[in-house]
């Protein structure tokens, strides 16, 4: 077995570059003063707070704080060691040895150890347990302990980002203890080795974590992070300047330029790897039909949206996956607003104008999320198609994705996806292939294309990343052209918060880490 320096993507960081910043990170500067509360505005409640089971980016990015991470990602995507100090890698690439961080307690005093690790992962490997996200680790077939640290994953193919996928809270590990006294309720009461710990929830209100008081790592200069549930963006920035929170998450649109011009306001925006769609269900109902699904694509202006909804706080999808990821590729074809491209399409296609049609949207989850619905409900109406828009909160929202295809009444949704780690796979694999079609997964387009599946098991095979390159580049074609989407815009990340903040992490994967932040 080689030696792994923690890396990304194939740029290795140098192990003392890495001693540094770990070194940094364990120790607490001298006189740092400690923060009594953070408060932070989100527009949407967590379904769960158990890290198997997620689906959601915010609640994963609370997960992290609760749970920790095995290896940290930063804003570049650069992993760096938490839980796991090291891993090493066999020359076949089917042998992963992971070495786990010593001297490690859960909040509740369990030790961390390899049982902990290895139980861990036979929850996740276990066909009967939900996990949405298991498409991300399913090239693993078993871990094996090897000592007390050290956990061996055994591989059915070698897959290059392995490492990169380390670092998603999927692979974060619940307490033993809490989950022999909570069952699978630990999803209301989790228990981890991170930061932070949960002491209160208060469903559709706030969500409370304090210091873990014997976290292991660099002491929090937090004491205190409240989540509160605003599901109003308009609500969440007027508390944000009046200062009744410190964070808002995901201001309007509208509202963000001016938010920038203030002295006493942060903004930032970087592009995210998150795409924004209305998924067209490709197994039920009119946009079984590939013209359908064409036509819809042409009757949206994308560009428009962007423009004057979003007030480029997005760019336009030209390509299935976002620029930030490995993998991404700008498409030769573009579906440019063309209504009457769309309207001809859709009469060679024999379209019952006579249908109504059902879309569906969440609101306060993504940037103008109910208001790009409305928007694209007007476009489709104006080709002469009957669409009734219903809004939900978002735990229903998730819970009607996750049915099975009998029982799916999804036909047109608004949804977002972004891949946790900077790699196409997350966003191919995992909303395309048939493997994640609900309920095992979230591909809620239910897209099934036996010969789309082989490129993608191919391309998760090839270690040459020219050859990935070409595979994923043939696979996005391929969905391009099939359309189990309205591709419509790749969000920036917009986090706006109080200027006094310094030293917040804010990551493209739409997470941020107010740990170790100071206040002016």
């Amino acid at each position: 077995m080689q030696k792994q320096n923690v890396k990304r993507f194939g740029r290795v960081l140098p192990w003392g570059v890495i001693a540094a910043i770990f070194l940094f990170w364990m120790v607490l500067p001298a006189g740092a003063a400690q923060i009594k509360e953070l408060k932070i505005g989100i527009g949407v409640d967590a379904d769960t707070l158990n890290p198997q089971e997620q689906t959601t980016t915010l609640f994963q990015n609370i997960c992290d704080l609760i749970y920790d991470n095995m290896y940290y990602q930063d804003q570049d995507g650069n992993l760096h060691p938490r839980l796991l100090s090291s891993h090493d890698v066999s020359e076949d690439g089917l042998t992963w040895t992971l070495h786990l961080q010593k001297g490690v307690k859960f909040s509740d005093g369990t030790v961390f150890n390899a049982d902990v690790v290895k139980l861990t992962w036979d929850r996740i490997l276990n066909p009967d347990m939900r996990v949405p996200l298991r498409f991300a680790v399913s090239m693993v077939k078993e871990a094996v302990i090897i000592d007390d640290y050290t956990v061996q994953l055994n591989l059915a193919y070698p897959f290059a980002p392995l490492d990169a996928t380390l670092s998603m809270s999927l692979v974060s590990a619940i307490s033993p203890a809490a989950l022999e006294k909570y069952g699978e309720d630990v999803r209301q009461h989790p228990v981890g080795p991170g930061p932070y710990v949960l002491s209160e929830w208060v469903k559709g209100d706030r969500i409370v974590l304090t210091r873990n008081e014997e976290y292991w790592g660099k002491t929090p200069t937090v004491d205190k992070l409240t989540f509160k549930v605003i599901p109003e963006a308009t609500t969440r920035e007027a508390m944000l300047r009046t200062g009744e929170i410190d964070i808002c998450y995901k201001p309007l649109p509208s509202n963000v330029a001016s938010l920038d011009k203030m002295d006493d306001i942060t903004v930032e925006m970087p592009l995210s790897t998150r795409t924004i769609f209305m998924g067209l269900n490709t197994q039920k109902g009119v946009t079984t039909d590939k013209k359908v699904r064409q036509a819809f694509n042409y009757a949206v202006d994308k560009k428009a949206i962007v423009e004057r909804i979003l007030f480029n706080t997005a760019e336009p999808m030209d390509g299935p996956v976002s620029p930030k990821v490995f993998g991404y590729m700008k498409m030769d074809h573009q579906y440019d607003y063309d209504p009457d491209k769309a309207s001809q399409l859709l009469k060679e296609a024999g379209f019952d104008f006579s249908k109504t049609i059902s879309m569906r949207t969440p609101n306060g989850r993504y940037l103008f999320d109910k208001q790009v619905s409305e928007v694209v409900q007007a476009y489709l109406q104006a080709i002469g198609v009957k669409v009734e828009l219903r809004t939900y909160d978002w735990p229903t929202y998730v819970a009607g994705l996750l049915k099975p295809i009998e029982e799916s009444e999804l036909e047109v949704f608004l949804l977002g996806w972004g891949p946790l780690f900077l790699d196409a796979d997350m966003g191919l694999y995992g909303q395309f292939t048939t493997e994640v079609n609900p309920p095992k997964g979230l591909g809620s387009a239910f897209y099934s294309n036996p010969v789309y599946d082989d490129i993608m098991k191919a391309s998760r095979k090839a270690q040459d990343p020219k050859e990935r390159l070409a595979l994923l580049k043939q696979a996005s074609e391929m969905v391009w052209d099939d359309c189990p989407w309205i591709w419509l815009h790749v969000e920036k990340f917009v986090l706006a918060y109080s200027s006094k903040i310094k030293n917040l992490a804010v990551t493209p994967t739409e997470k941020f880490f107010p740990t170790y932040i100071t206040m002016e």
